[in-house]
């Protein structure tokens, strides 16, 4: 999916087009909304030009996911589940992870959804040599049972990366912070926010929206962390703890109401 389909005025304008076209509106009417249009894919364009590009071991990766015939896979059993190209990262994602993981000086990363792993291979070309990337996906077992056992370890975390089963994403979250999976100075970085402009729009493109709605209140009440959505592809979060972001807050760990 082009990352401007994400966006439901786009999705409205190209239906205007379609309308516009089967009522023959005037012609001026036409061009605006055709520019309109351009626009949209002008700008995803022009900042994807400005990124640089992925290394040769990541733009295999994205090329080789895309080139799959993953609906035969499905069909056959060699996936457990519908695959969507969508879930996968891209590169101005990617180097936005791996900017966050660089700045980070990060040790130990996690990705909670791994799928082909475009975002943990963006976060190992990050790392030290002695780095370790952790990634947990659906085949493993549920992401749950396996935090917790990272958990019991007392396993930390410079960078999480949080792109699953979005009904997921309110446990993972609790079980972040509850457990102290997110090591000082951490930073968790959540995928698909926005959710296809569900989040704002009150449409319901997907049927896992309110999930996410329900995910991102959960975010915005929690007094105890730094938090900026950035409009990036499908919406990314960028979380922290207060105390890792502001100097004037002293380190304490506050009580969350959380929504249920």
């Amino acid at each position: 999916m082009q990352d401007y389909m994400y966006d439901p005025a786009y999705r409205h304008l190209l239906k205007a087009k379609e309308i516009a076209q089967k009522e023959n509106v005037i012609p001026e009417l036409q061009t605006e909304i055709n520019r309109s249009i351009e626009l949209f894919q002008q700008k995803i364009n022009y900042c994807d030009d400005q990124t640089i590009p992925p290394s040769p071991a990541l733009h295999s990766l994205i090329t080789d996911t895309l080139a799959y015939p993953w609906s035969d896979a499905y069909k056959e059993g060699r996936v457990s589940y519908s695959v969507d190209t969508a879930m996968l990262s891209g590169n101005s994602e990617a180097q936005l992870i791996k900017s966050i993981t660089s700045a980070s000086k990060a040790r130990m990363v996690l990705e909670i959804g791994l799928f082909t792993g475009c975002a943990s291979l963006a976060m190992a070309e990050a790392l030290p040599a002695e780095g370790k990337v952790v990634a947990l996906e659906l085949d493993q077992g549920p992401a749950i049972e396996s935090l917790e056992k990272l958990a019991e370890k007392k396993t930390k975390f410079d960078v999480i990366f949080m792109d699953a089963n979005k009904e997921g994403y309110v446990p993972y979250y609790k079980m972040i912070f509850e457990k102290d999976l997110l090591a000082s100075g951490g930073t968790l970085i959540v995928d698909n926010v926005l959710k296809n402009g569900d989040t704002y729009s009150g449409e319901h493109s997907d049927s896992k929206s309110w999930a996410i709605t329900n995910f991102n209140e959960l975010v915005l009440q929690d007094n105890r962390v730094h938090k900026v959505m950035l409009p990036l592809r499908d919406g990314v979060y960028i979380i922290r703890r207060k105390e890792d972001t502001d100097a004037s807050v002293p380190e304490k760990k506050g009580d969350l109401n959380y929504i249920k």
